[in-house]
């Protein structure tokens, strides 16, 4: 028998043993291919938690992993690192869930509106996403992916992957503050580029981008940064930028 993972707003409740996936998330992905899809079948994904919203770059969602790719759950609440610590293993049983895929990334959550221009919304209350999401205690940090710049695809969209040898290029006109806040750019040296997205109510954001070489690790993304579509990596804390020693 598993103890779930400690919930702060309520007792911890005893749960059986993890549910066993009958669908990778790789699987998942080749079948909603790119459509706003709401399941009707019992399918059940799993994987391990990846991201925390400890210092807010991540903003009431967060990310699993199994091997074959990630994912994102839209939770709708705060303090996800307290209920869903990085390295818990989750189960999602995705029937009744809203299915699509944005900047890239596959996610799960509540039908959007037929106006919205989301392919989900967030789960609308804690009850709601207890109904979907079991989290157990049954622990494993996911090492992040070492990714070059060739290997790159939207196949590694939503997993945690790690960078080496990049330089912040020239300041952009929407950051000439040269802190984290908003896109950073940065550049291997073959000129090969990738931007750093930072919300402006992380706990960094104001701090300053090192102009020395650096390793970023984070969340994988594609998609519109300042009139041109490119991959993006979304850190989940300041330490995710390393400087090269």
């Amino acid at each position: 028998m598993l103890i779930a993972c400690k919930r702060f707003d309520e007792p911890a409740a005893e749960v059986p043993v993890p549910q066993s996936p009958n669908m990778t998330i790789e699987d998942l992905r080749e079948q909603v291919a790119g459509r706003r899809v709401t399941i009707s079948e019992p399918i059940v994904i799993g994987g391990y938690v990846t991201t925390s919203d400890r210092e807010s770059n991540f903003h009431r969602t967060l990310c699993i992993e199994d091997t074959t790719g990630g994912v994102e759950v839209m939770a709708g609440i705060y303090d996800l690192h307290n209920i869903y610590p990085e390295g818990s293993y989750l189960t999602i049983s995705l029937a009744g869930c809203a299915v699509g895929e944005h900047y890239g990334i596959l996610q799960v959550g509540s039908e959007a509106a037929s106006y919205s221009n989301y392919p989900t919304d967030y789960f609308s209350s804690r009850i709601l996403l207890d109904r979907h999401v079991q989290c157990y205690d049954l622990r494993q940090n996911v090492a992040p992916l070492p990714v070059r710049f060739e290997e790159l695809s939207p196949a590694l969209c939503g997993r945690l992957i790690n960078m080496q040898s990049l330089y912040r290029t020239a300041l952009s006109p929407s950051n000439e503050s040269g802190t984290w806040s908003g896109y950073n750019i940065f550049a291997d040296p073959q000129g090969n580029t990738i931007a750093v997205y930072t919300s402006a109510y992380a706990s960094y954001a104001d701090e300053v981008v090192p102009e020395q070489e650096v390793s970023l690790t984070g969340i994988l993304q594609y998609g519109d940064v300042e009139g041109e579509d490119m991959y993006i990596i979304k850190m989940r804390y300041e330490k995710d930028c390393t400087i090269a020693h």
